[in-house]
C-alpha cells in the first residue's frame, strides 16, 4: 500500500512539473470567472460569465522599439491575492454611494532571458465586469522606452451582434453608430457594445493617463480576435514612457442584458480616489444655457459683425432669463478675439484674455454675479495646441479674476497641431495635453466641459472638476450639419455605447423645430416630449437648455427643465433595447422626488412602467410630459400633453410613445398613504 501511495505522489509531482501554472479569479457573486494560464509563449487570460465563454484564451504583453517583445519565456515570481468590499461617495454623479467590491490577483513576472525584464499583470473581477492592467516597475534593462505595440488581445468567443463607430476617421467620435456582426468590424473606438442571447458586454478602458487611447483592431483570419491597438503619434510610435509605468485598465463590462450594463460602476471603480486635500467647494452640478444654438442654425455668427452672436446685450438677455428659472450658468461662445471669418480653416489666432468687439466681459460677468448666475467661459482652440498652451495659465487666471468657474473646451479640427506635425485627437499627445488643462483649471477652481477631446475613462473620480464631455455626435449636428443631422434612433443607442464611458454633454432641450429658413436640410429627429426625456436618459452633471430663451418663454413644457436636477441619489435603468427604446428612473440627490425618462426610436410603442422603484407606503403626485396622440418626430413634433395624477409604488403607468417620441415624468411625494 505504501508503494502505491508513493507512486501516486511521484505522479502528482511529475504532473505539476509539466503543468502550465494557472490562476482562477471569481467575482464576488461567482457569476464571472477569469482564468490565467502561463506557458512558454506567455501569459493568457480567458473570461466566462455564468459558464458561457466570453473571451477565449487571449495574449498579453508588449513590443518595444529596439528591444525584443516582452511576452514569452516568463516565470511567475510572486502571486498576490486580495479582496476589497467598501463603499464610497462621489462629489457628484448618478449615485450618491457606490459599492466597490472585487477580487484581485497580481502576478509578478520576469523573463528568463539575459534582459530579465519584469512586469506585473493585475486582474480585478467585480460582479459587473473585469479590469486588468500592466505595471512595469523600475528596472535597469527597461528605463526610458517606446512602446510600438501593446499585445493585449480580446479573442471573443463568437461573432457577437455589435454596436460600434469606426476609428481613425476625421470626425473623431462623432459618428452614427453602426450595427453589424463582430466579424464585420475592422477598427473601432471604445466603448464597443456586444450582445449575445446569454449576456451583453462592453469593452473599454479606465484611468487613461500618460498613455495612448486604445481602439480595437481586427487582427486574425477568424475575424473575431481583436488587438488593443494604441493610437499612434504622427511618426508611428505608440507610447513614450519610462519606468515605473502603470497602464490604463482594459475593461470588460458584463451583464445579463444591455439594460443592466447601464447600472454598472466598473469604470469609476477602476479609477483612483481624488486626493483628500484638493479644493472642491466650487464644483457644482447644474444646468446652463447660452449663446450657441443660434449660430448652429444660422441666425447668428461667431464672428463680430452684423449678426454677431456674442454681444453684451444678448448675454444680458440670457442672464435675465436664467435668473428667473433654475438655470445656473450662461455660456457665451465667440466672446474673445480670433473668431473672425472662417476660423476653422486657418491657423488659430484666438486670444483667451481679449474680448471681441461688441462684448464687454467685465460688465457681463458683474451682471451675472449680481443675478446669481455663473458666467461659463469658452476656450475654442481650433486644434491649435501650442497657441492655447502658451496662453492657458493666463487664460485660467483671467477667468479666476472674473469669477468664471466653468469652461467649455473645444478642439475643432481633424488633427491637432504639434510643432508642424499633425496628431490624432486620441493619442498620447491629447491625453497629456488634456491632463494639463484639467490640472491647470483645478488650480484656478474651474470646472471642465470638454468637446472634441479625448474620450472619458472615469477620471472624474480622480479629478472631480472634470465634469462632462462631448465625445459623441451631439445635438449640434441637427443644427447645421450638411448631412442633415442625426437619426431618430441615435439617442436610444448612445446610452448603451458612449454613455457607458461617462457623462455626455449632448445639449438637449430644443423646443423650436421650425428653423429651416437657414437650414432647409436639417431638423430635430425627436418630438418635444422626447427632448425633455433626454435630460434623464442622457446623463450629465452639467445639462444645457440648448434652445433660445425666446423659445422657452412662457412655454408650459419648460417647467420640466426648470424642475429636473442634474445630481442624483439613485439611478436605475429599468427597461430598454439598444437602438429601440429606453426607460431610466433617477432620484434627486436632495429630495425624495423621482424623475423618469422614456425614449423611443422612429417607431411608436406602448410600454408598461411599474412604479416599484418608488418608496413603499408613500403617495406621489405624478406629472407626465408626453407625446400627444398625433405627435410624430417628422410631421408633428411639437404636439405634446401634460397630465397629472397620483400613484404609489404598487401602480403601473402605461406610456404611449409616438414615432421618434418620449415621455418625461416627475414624481413628487405628497404625503404618507
Amino acid at each position: 500500500m505504501r508503494q502505491i501511495l508513493l507512486i501516486i505522489t511521484l505522479s502528482i509531482v511529475a504532473f505539476q512539473l509539466h503543468a502550465k501554472p494557472q490562476w482562477q479569479i471569481d467575482s464576488p457573486n461567482n457569476h464571472l470567472t477569469v482564468m490565467l494560464t502561463l506557458s512558454d509563449d506567455g501569459l493568457t487570460y480567458q473570461v466566462k460569465y455564468k459558464n458561457h465563454s466570453v473571451i477565449k484564451p487571449s495574449k498579453l504583453g508588449f513590443e518595444f522599439k529596439g528591444q525584443p517583445p516582452l511576452q514569452s519565456n516568463l516565470r511567475a515570481d510572486e502571486v498576490v491575492r486580495r479582496s476589497i468590499n467598501k463603499k464610497w461617495s462621489p462629489i457628484w454623479g448618478q449615485r450618491s454611494e457606490i459599492e466597490e467590491h472585487f477580487n484581485e490577483v497580481s502576478i509578478s513576472l520576469s523573463e528568463s532571458s539575459d534582459l530579465a525584464r519584469k512586469m506585473t499583470v493585475t486582474f480585478r473581477v467585480f460582479d459587473d465586469g473585469v479590469g486588468f492592467r500592466y505595471t512595469l516597475g523600475r528596472q535597469s534593462n527597461l528605463t526610458d522606452f517606446v512602446i510600438t505595440k501593446e499585445l493585449t488581445e480580446f479573442a471573443f468567443a463568437k461573432s457577437f451582434d455589435t454596436w460600434w463607430i469606426p476609428a481613425y476617421r476625421n470626425q473623431r467620435y462623432e459618428y452614427q453608430y453602426l450595427n453589424s456582426a463582430l466579424s464585420s468590424v475592422d477598427v473601432a473606438h471604445t466603448p464597443i457594445t456586444l450582445l449575445d442571447e446569454n449576456f451583453a458586454i462592453s469593452v473599454h478602458e479606465a484611468a487613461l493617463e500618460n498613455y495612448a487611447s486604445m481602439v480595437l483592431k481586427n487582427v486574425t483570419d477568424n475575424h473575431i480576435t481583436f488587438n488593443a491597438d494604441l493610437v499612434p503619434w504622427a511618426n508611428g510610435d505608440k507610447v513614450y514612457a519610462k519606468t515605473p509605468l502603470i497602464t490604463p485598465w482594459r475593461t470588460i463590462q458584463i451583464a445579463d442584458n444591455e439594460v443592466d450594463l447601464l447600472n454598472s460602476d466598473l469604470i469609476l471603480n477602476l479609477n483612483e480616489p481624488a486626493k483628500a486635500e484638493i479644493e472642491t467647494d466650487y464644483i457644482k452640478p447644474g444646468k446652463y444655457m447660452g449663446i450657441w444654438w443660434e449660430m448652429h442654425i444660422g441666425e447668428k455668427d461667431w464672428s463680430p459683425g452684423e449678426i454677431q452672436g456674442a454681444t453684451t446685450k444678448r448675454a444680458l438677455e440670457y442672464i435675465d432669463f436664467a435668473s428667473k428659472h433654475d438655470i445656473d450658468g450662461v455660456l457665451v461662445e465667440g466672446w474673445n478675439t480670433g473668431w473672425e471669418g472662417q476660423w476653422w480653416q486657418r491657423p488659430p489666432t484666438f486670444n483667451f484674455t481679449q474680448p471681441a468687439a461688441g462684448f464687454d466681459i467685465d460688465r457681463v460677468s458683474q451682471y451675472a454675479q449680481k443675478k446669481g448666475i455663473r458666467l461659463i467661459g469658452h476656450h475654442e482652440t481650433a486644434a491649435g495646441i501650442k497657441n492655447y498652451e502658451d496662453q492657458m495659465e493666463d487664460a485660467f487666471t483671467y477667468y479666476e479674476k472674473l469669477g468664471v468657474q466653468s469652461v467649455k473646451m473645444g478642439y475643432v479640427g481633424t488633427r491637432l497641431e504639434n510643432a508642424g506635425k499633425k496628431e490624432w485627437h486620441h493619442g498620447q499627445f491629447m491625453v497629456e495635453h488634456f491632463s494639463k488643462v484639467v490640472n491647470s483649471a483645478a488650480k484656478h477652481q474651474v470646472m471642465i466641459n470638454g468637446h472634441e477631446t479625448i474620450k472619458d475613462t472615469g477620471l472624474s473620480r480622480t479629478y472631480p472638476n472634470l465634469m462632462t464631455r462631448e465625445a459623441v455626435r451631439g445635438m449640434e449636428y441637427n443644427g447645421g450639419s450638411p448631412d442633415g443631422g442625426n437619426l431618430p434612433n441615435h439617442t436610444v443607442i448612445i446610452p448603451f455605447t458612449r454613455g457607458l464611458s461617462g457623462p455626455i454633454d449632448f445639449t438637449p432641450g430644443i423646443f423650436n423645430f421650425d428653423y429651416q429658413k437657414k437650414r432647409p436640410n436639417n431638423r430635430i429627429p425627436t418630438t418635444l416630449a422626447k427632448q425633455l426625456a433626454l435630460y434623464v436618459t442622457l446623463y450629465s452633471p452639467l445639462q444645457m437648455a440648448a434652445d433660445l430663451p425666446e423659445n422657452y418663454q412662457d412655454h408650459p413644457a419648460f417647467t420640466f427643465i426648470d424642475d429636473v436636477p442634474t445630481d442624483w441619489q439613485q439611478s436605475v435603468a429599468l427597461q430598454g433595447k439598444i437602438g429601440e427604446f429606453l426607460i431610466i428612473a433617477r432620484q434627486d440627490k436632495y429630495s425624495e422626488d423621482w424623475y423618469v425618462g422614456a425614449t423611443s426610436n422612429e417607431k411608436a410603442r406602448t410600454l408598461e412602467l411599474p412604479l416599484s422603484f418608488l418608496k413603499a407606503g408613500e403617495l406621489y403626485e405624478i406629472t407626465s410630459y408626453q407625446d400627444a396622440p398625433n405627435a410624430h418626430w417628422e410631421s408633428n413634433p411639437m404636439a405634446y400633453e401634460i397630465k397629472q395624477q397620483q400613484g404609489t409604488n404598487r401602480d403601473v403607468l402605461i406610456l404611449n410613445i409616438q414615432p421618434g417620441g418620449g415621455e418625461a415624468i416627475r414624481f413628487r411625494k405628497v404625503t404618507k398613504k
